[in-house]
């Protein structure tokens, strides 16, 4: 859990109105809220993530190893490898986003002022929220196409739909830790 900067003492020693400390302290409630209900999935989705890494780890070593030393290849190997890394890919996004994994380049921003920052953040999360949501819907959307096309992949007839809805759910969480950055941020936004 982050560590909450925003106690009550700050809002008394700067003298905010009422409605103004109402403000702040309904975005800290909120994004609390949040990440006590969400945090705890997205780690939980983590390390399912890091069981199908040792699964695709696993995979690999015995099809290079079937391929170069006995000319037997696991047949479709390319193709679940192509499932598991994106499934790897959307456990871990959300979880990326939580420990702040993810690249920011603040030359620029850095040189502004502590309420300057806040605002650009603020902005920032709010338009990668955007587009994390078109993403997620627009995964689901592709997943119900194709489970109403009933497609396949091409050497192990396996149906396509359920690693794209598990891509969508894996994006929905990232959209969840980017709304809890965005209420802190916004909390930040008020303290500054």
């Amino acid at each position: 859990m982050r560590s909450n900067p925003l106690g009550l003492g700050w809002v008394k020693q700067r003298g905010l109105s009422n409605e103004e400390r109402g403000v702040v302290m309904i975005f800290g409630k909120i994004a609390r809220l949040l990440e006590k209900i969400f945090y705890p999935v997205i780690r939980g989705v983590y390390q399912i993530g890091l069981g199908i890494l040792l699964v695709m780890m696993f995979l690999t070593i015995v099809d290079v190893t079937g391929r170069k030393f006995f000319a037997a290849p696991i047949t479709g190997s390319y193709e679940l490898t192509e499932f598991l890394l994106a499934l790897l890919i959307f456990t871990a996004i959300g979880y990326t986003q939580i420990q702040k994994g993810h690249i920011a380049t603040d030359v620029l921003v850095s040189r502004f002022s502590p309420r300057a920052q806040a605002y650009i953040e603020s902005v920032v999360y709010l338009v990668s929220l955007g587009l994390a949501s078109l993403m997620t819907w627009q995964l689901a959307a592709q997943a119900k196409r194709l489970w109403l096309g009933e497609n396949v992949t091409g050497v192990l007839h396996l149906p396509v739909h359920p690693f794209l809805i598990a891509a969508a759910l894996g994006s929905l969480l990232f959209c969840f830790a980017l709304l809890v950055d965005f209420f802190y941020s916004l909390e930040k936004v008020r303290q500054k």
